[in-house]
C-alpha cells in the first residue's frame, strides 16, 4: 500500500515561501518562490529551519528532507543551510536535515 502525501503551505518568509509535502513517513520542504535572495533570507530561513526542526522532531518525524536538483542553486541552498546529502533518487538528490 502506497502512503498518500499532504501539503502544507503557509510558512512565508518575507522574501520566500515555504511548502511542506508529508505523511507518516517523512516530510519535505519545498521552496517554490525565493523572490530575492540576501543574508537576511539566508539568516531568515536558518532560524525557521531550526524551529521547525525541533518540532518535527517531537512528533516523530527522524529529519527534515529536501529534495532538489543535483548541483542546482536549491542543493547549495541546502546544504549552506544544514542539509546533508541522503542518496540520489531518480534523477534528483535527497538531502536530510537533522539538529
Amino acid at each position: 500500500m502506497q502512503v498518500q502525501s499532504k501539503s502544507l503551505f503557509g510558512i512565508k518568509g518575507e522574501n520566500f515561501d515555504i511548502r511542506l509535502e508529508y505523511n507518516e513517513n517523512y516530510i519535505i520542504v519545498h521552496l517554490p518562490t525565493v523572490e530575492k535572495m540576501t543574508r537576511q533570507v539566508y539568516e531568515e530561513m536558518k532560524v525557521l529551519l531550526e524551529d521547525w526542526s525541533k518540532f518535527f522532531k517531537t512528533v516523530g518525524y527522524e529529519g527534515l528532507h529536501a529534495v532538489t536538483e543535483p548541483d542546482s542553486k536549491a542543493q547549495k541552498l541546502a546544504t549552506m543551510l544544514g542539509f546533508k546529502f541522503l542518496g540520489p533518487y531518480e534523477d534528483m538528490s535527497i538531502l536530510i536535515y537533522k539538529e
